[in-house]
């Protein structure tokens, strides 16, 4: 990429400089953007950053590194500016050549190698099948799943994977299959029966209408052992429907009830037993958790001899390693917080690595109109759905505004913009350049105009040289958007990337007879860019429409 290729000439020019400016050891080096693009196309604060190591003053470095580059035919100026910084200007050459090597790459452009890949498992959302997927998941639904966009981007082999706790003796998941059966009832003219403390939402009834519906009469059909699979697996079918409608699609579903069936529950107790980490005490058995860092033991089975939600839990991540995954992913919500150290002490008594474990909290998100806060449960109680959301404002928007902020900060989901028709809202705005190119492009080939990687020295215009750097700096943003699990680094990459389209769109008159060269040229930039918005949409999971 080029990032990579700027950084390698940038660190041959601090090798020449070792032995006789800086110290001969070794450095960090690395290009940034400038603050003021008027001081150059990128920058390096290298003297100052190493100015501990280098054994002689920043400005003194900066001067000598500025020099060395200079020689670099890749840059036509290297400036040093005090304190110690050096700014450098790409030539149109260097631009050019990048501009063919990345149209030649089309979509895979975003694509990137990582030096150590792994086998990854990200499960999230794994809601409890007892209700609808609703707009509280959305954030960790599209994060989680754009995550794994990313990863993959980036060379690991990934898989996705949704978590239910569905355990038979569960009295949630108890209480939701009486609650259908009772409803269930009342549908087929049979007395209700419903359960103190029961399910009341209205989708208690949808659920048991589309029973009646698939399975006809039921009568006779009272157990529990047979309402609660079906009843289960209709909300599966939910919850799977409407994420796949927010282009959400799981590898495996995995049930915490398959896990006792098994044996793999109890199997793990036995194994964490024979290694002295599970202790007896007052009939009940404990993992000794507080030794790997957790703040208290914890129960693990109790004196009934009832397993406890953290025995099936370690018994899953055990079941995740034996299955060949290398580095596990959770992605939860606020209010598991406080299960993180347990967790990790879990894996750790289990023998594994407690980096092989990786824990990412989603922050809370409040949905605003009018500047209001805007309650996402309904009078019946129900939650607002995740599926009422997209039929609001549209998939691809409830995914996009759900990345627009970082995962580990509180966000705000403003209704009103979302459900804006115009430049205002950010995803119209950047669809709206993809649309725009392939317009465009579809007129130029009408008129007898395709784009030619031979043009590509005719590309020289500042706003043409400002779209080559935004669109070959996609593969950095992928990869560090990936390494810092920062999802919402690429929703600010598709917006200034649109932008910076729309700018030379204004500024640069692509279809001109008069000027076949530069028209050919203009049209390869097209092609480029077009190839990077739909790379980029891909990662985010929305839509790269041709027409608007």
């Amino acid at each position: 990429m080029l990032r990579d290729d700027l950084t390698h000439r940038l660190q041959s020019a601090v090798e020449r400089l070792k032995g006789s400016v800086i110290a001969d050891t070794d450095y960090s080096v690395e290009f940034t953007e400038p603050k003021n693009p008027a001081h150059g196309d990128f920058a390096t604060a290298f003297a100052l950053t190493n100015s501990k190591t280098t054994g002689a003053p920043p400005p003194l470095v900066a001067r000598a590194l500025a020099e060395a580059l200079q020689a670099d035919s890749t840059f036509t100026s290297a400036s040093a500016v005090s304190p110690g910084f050096v700014n450098v200007t790409l030539s149109d050459a260097y631009l050019a050549e990048w501009t063919v090597r990345s149209h030649r790459r089309g979509e895979a452009l975003a694509l990137s190698e990582t030096d150590r890949p792994l086998k990854v498992l990200v499960e999230f959302v794994s809601a409890n099948p007892n209700g609808p997927i609703h707009v509280g998941h959305g954030r960790g639904a599209a994060y989680g799943d754009s995550l794994a966009r990313l990863l993959e981007a980036t060379g690991h082999k990934v898989s996705r994977e949704f978590y239910a706790n569905d355990g038979t003796n569960s009295l949630q998941m108890q209480l939701f299959a009486l609650s259908v059966r009772s409803r269930y009832r009342e549908l087929v003219g049979l007395p209700p029966d419903f359960p103190e403390g029961g399910y009341a939402g209205d989708y208690i009834g949808q659920i048991a209408e589309e029973i009646r519906a698939a399975r006809g009469d039921l009568h006779g059909e009272d157990g529990l052992e047979f309402w609660q699979p079906i009843a289960q697996d209709m909300m599966t079918h939910w919850q799977r429907r409407d994420l796949e409608a927010m282009h959400v699609v799981f590898d495996t579903w995995i049930s915490e009830q398959s896990l006792h069936d098994s044996g793999k529950v109890a199997e793990c107790m036995e194994r964490l037993k024979q290694s002295g980490v599970i202790y007896e005490e007052d009939g009940a058995l404990w993992l000794a958790s507080s030794k790997f860092g957790d703040d208290k033991d914890r129960i693990v089975v109790r004196s009934n001899g009832q397993p406890t939600y953290i025995a099936s839990d370690i018994a899953y991540h055990k079941d995740k390693f034996d299955r060949g995954w290398e580095h596990l992913i959770n992605v939860w919500g606020a209010d598991h917080h406080g299960y993180i150290a347990r967790a990790s002490a879990a894996i750790q008594a289990l023998g594994y690595p407690k980096d092989a474990l990786e824990i990412l909290v989603m922050q809370l998100v409040r949905f605003l109109q009018g500047n209001e806060v805007v309650p996402m449960s309904k009078r019946s109680g129900d939650m607002v759905t995740l599926r009422e959301l997209m039929e609001d404002v549209g998939p691809d928007v409830a995914r996009f505004f759900y990345l627009m902020r970082s995962h580990d900060t509180h966000m705000d989901f403003d209704l009103d913009l979302a459900r804006e028709h115009s430049e205002k809202n950010p995803v119209y705005y950047i669809q709206y350049a993809h649309a725009r190119i392939c317009s465009l492009l579809e007129k130029a080939k009408e008129a007898g105009f395709v784009a030619d990687e031979t043009c590509a020295s005719d590309l020289a215009d500042p706003a043409e040289r400002d779209l080559i750097k935004k669109v070959c700096d996609l593969p950095f943003e992928v990869r560090r958007s990936a390494q810092l699990r920062e999802v919402h680094r690429m929703t600010t990459y598709a917006i200034e990337l649109a932008r910076t389209y729309h700018n030379f769109y204004e500024k640069c008159r692509v279809l001109a007879p008069e000027n076949p060269e530069r028209t050919r040229a203009r049209l390869l930039l097209c092609e480029l860019t077009r190839s990077a918005l739909r790379a980029t949409f891909s990662i985010l999971g929305i839509s790269a429409p041709e027409k608007m």
